[in-house]
């Protein structure tokens, strides 16, 4: 199982080497989020452990964002399994060129996200973590 700092510091890397700016951070957890439902779309288990909350402009991971500054001056190679940069590259590929908001409101038609903000009124943040079993169930 992949750390999702390890994962951000792969994508930050990537995101800068093909796009030339530095990747942002929500971005950032949406992709992470897609890679997360990606795993469970294809081997029925997380690719990591960390939890994603309902925020008002989609799932957020708690680690990306307390670590984003230092992922993103992270300059050494990232080791990832082998079968897991296949599906970070693939959905590193689907949506990086879209922006943030846009990232954003495809994570709002998930039901994990949904789910995670009954009783939260819109504009709030929220920290209900979105289940794991929710994500796999978005991925079905």
């Amino acid at each position: 199982m992949e750390k999702i700092v390890d994962i951000a510091k792969y994508l930050s890397k990537k995101y800068f080497s093909e796009k030339g700016e530095l990747i942002d951070e929500m971005k950032l957890h949406k992709i992470t989020f897609f890679i997360q439902k990606e795993s469970f779309s294809r081997y029925g288990e997380p690719m990591f452990e960390e939890d994603f909350e309902g925020w008002k402009l989609g799932p957020v991971c708690r680690t990306i964002r307390k670590d984003f500054e230092k992922i993103q001056k992270f300059k050494d190679k990232v080791f990832l399994e082998k079968e897991n940069i296949e599906i970070v590259d693939f959905i590193f590929e689907k949506y990086k060129d879209m922006d943030s908001y846009e990232l954003s409101h495809l994570t709002h038609l998930e039901y994990s996200w949904i789910k995670s903000r009954i009783g939260i009124e819109n504009g709030e943040n929220g920290n209900v973590i979105i289940s794991k079993e929710d994500i796999f169930l978005d991925a079905k």
